[in-house]
C-alpha cells in the first residue's frame, strides 16, 4: 500500500499561554496513519511550509520522521497556524486561522509523479484553502481518493462538493447529531453517486452511508477528554488503515478506538 497525504502541515498555538505544538489536519493524519497502518505500506507526505522559525522547524520535526516521506516545500512566509482555546469540558475552540504559505500552494513535478503513483490519497479541504484542493485534483490522481470536508458543519459548502464528487470514493465529515437535514442530504448524495460517506459525531459516535446502507458505531467512553483536537483525523487514520481488508464496520471501530486515544491527550497527537 502506498499511501499519499497532501495539504496542509502547520502548527497550533493554544492560548492563552501561547504554547506552540505540530499541527495541520494533514500533517495530523499523517502522523496517525504511521502509527495506524501496516509498518509495510508506504507513507508520502506532500505540503508546503514557510520560513518563520521556530513554526516551520515545529512542523517539519514533527513529520520528518522515520518512515514518512517528507516532499515539502519551503516558500518565504508564513507556516501556517491555528489558534486554540481548549474548554473545560476538554473540547477545542478554533479561534483564528491564519493559512500563510498555503495562499502561494504548488505542486512541483516530483510531487505530481508521487501523486499519479499513490494507491490511497488522503486529503482536506476547507474554505481557506480551496485553492489548495483545486490544485490537488488538477493534477492526475491515482488510486483512491479520501477527503475530509472538515468544516462542512459549519460551511457547508454542498457546491464544492458536487464539482469533484466524481473524482472522490471516500469523504469524511465532522457533524453534530442534530444536524438531521444536513447529514439527509449527504446520504441522498452518497446513494445517488455510490460513494462512501462517514460522518463523525462526536461524543454521539459516527454514521456511514453506502449503497442504501446505513452503518452505525457507538463511541467509545473515555475517563477524562483531555482535548479533542485532532480527533477527526485520528479516526481518517485508524478508519484507512484496514480499510482494503476489513469490513466498514470494523474499520469504524479502528476509527473510534484511535480517536478515543487522542483526546484523552493533549496536542493533535499523542506523545
Amino acid at each position: 500500500m502506498k499511501l499519499v497525504t497532501i495539504g496542509d502541515c502547520g502548527v497550533d498555538r493554544y492560548l492563552p499561554d501561547n504554547k506552540l505544538r505540530p499541527g495541520g489536519i494533514t500533517a495530523n493524519f499523517t502522523r496517525q496513519a504511521r502509527i495506524c497502518f501496516d509498518a509495510t505500506d508506504q507513507i508520502d507526505l506532500i505540503s508546503l511550509i514557510g520560513t518563520d522559525h521556530p513554526e516551520c522547524d515545529v512542523a517539519f520535526d514533527a513529520v520528518n520522521i522515520a518512515n514518512i516521506n517528507c516532499h515539502i516545500n519551503r516558500y518565504d512566509s508564513k507556516t501556517p497556524i491555528q489558534y486554540i482555546e481548549i474548554l473545560d469540558s476538554g473540547e477545542k475552540n478554533f479561534t483564528h486561522y491564519e493559512p500563510g504559505v498555503l495562499e502561494h500552494f504548488y505542486l512541483d513535478e516530483k510531487q505530481k509523479k508521487v501523486l499519479a503513483n499513490a494507491d490511497l490519497i488522503m486529503t482536506p479541504v476547507y474554505w481557506q484553502i480551496h485553492n489548495v484542493f483545486d490544485t490537488v485534483f488538477s493534477s492526475k490522481l491515482g488510486g483512491t481518493i479520501a477527503v475530509d470536508f472538515s468544516d462542512f458543519s459549519t460551511d457547508s459548502d454542498f457546491e464544492l462538493l458536487n464539482k469533484y464528487i466524481d473524482k472522490i470514493n471516500i469523504a469524511f465529515f465532522g457533524l453534530n447529531s442534530s444536524q438531521t437535514d444536513l447529514i439527509d442530504q449527504l446520504k441522498t448524495i452518497a446513494n445517488e453517486k455510490e460513494k462512501l460517506f462517514v460522518i463523525t459525531l462526536g461524543s454521539e459516535g459516527s454514521i456511514a452511508f453506502k449503497n442504501d446502507q446505513k452503518l452505525c458505531q457507538s463511541p467509545i467512553n473515555v475517563d477524562k477528554i483531555v482535548d479533542t483536537t485532532g480527533a477527526g483525523d485520528a479516526y481518517a487514520a485508524g478508519f484507512l488503515s484496514q480499510y482494503s481488508k476489513l469490513s466498514l464496520q470494523e474499520c469504524m471501530e479502528l476509527g473510534t478506538e484511535n480517536a478515543a486515544k487522542t483526546i484523552q491527550f493533549f496536542g493533535s497527537v499523542p506523545d
